[in-house]
C-alpha cells in the first residue's frame, strides 16, 4: 500500500486485547461482511515521511523481442535506487508477463515509472499488483 492509496481501516472485534486496527485499500475484497459496520471504521491518513520508500509490484505484458527486458529494466533502474523481477511468464509464444517490486516515494513516483515503460513500443500492459 502506498501513502496516497484510498484506504479504509476498521477496529477488530477483540481491540481491547491489543489487536489494534487492519488497515484496507478501499478496492480490498477482504473488507467483505465488516463494509457495513460502519461504528467499527475509523478514518485513517498517511504521516508524510519524506524519503521513505515504499515497496510496490506491477505486471508488464510484453512481445517477446531482443532487448526488451534490458530497456525496461533501465526505466526502472533510473527511477528507483532497488527493484527485483519476482516472476517471468510465457503467456502465448509471442509474449511474456513479467512480475516486477519497485520501490517508490508514492503514487505519482509510481505513475511516473509508469509513463515511461509506455513508451516502450514492446510493451502491451502495465497493472498494478496488489498483495
Amino acid at each position: 500500500m502506498l501513502p496516497t492509496d484510498p484506504r479504509r481501516s476498521h477496529r477488530r472485534q477483540s481491540c481491547a486485547k491489543g489487536q489494534g486496527l487492519v488497515v484496507h485499500t478501499s478496492e480490498c475484497r477482504g473488507i467483505g461482511k465488516t463494509h457495513h459496520d460502519r461504528d467499527n471504521w475509523v478514518e485513517v491518513e498517511w504521516e508524510q515521511a519524506n524519503g521513505a520508500l515504499f515497496e510496490t509490484s506491477i505486471r508488464i505484458v510484453t512481445e517477446n523481442r531482443r532487448g526488451v527486458l534490458a530497456r525496461m529494466a533501465a526505466v526502472i533502474a533510473a527511477a528507483t535506487p532497488t527493484f527485483r523481477t519476482s516472476a517471468s511468464t510465457k503467456t502465448r509464444a509471442s509474449t511474456t508477463a513479467l512480475q516486477f517490486t519497485l520501490q517508490v516515494t508514492n503514487r505519482v513516483h509510481l505513475a511516473r515509472i509508469i509513463r515511461s515503460l509506455r513508451r516502450i513500443p514492446e510493451v502491451m500492459r502495465i497493472s498494478r499488483t496488489r498483495e
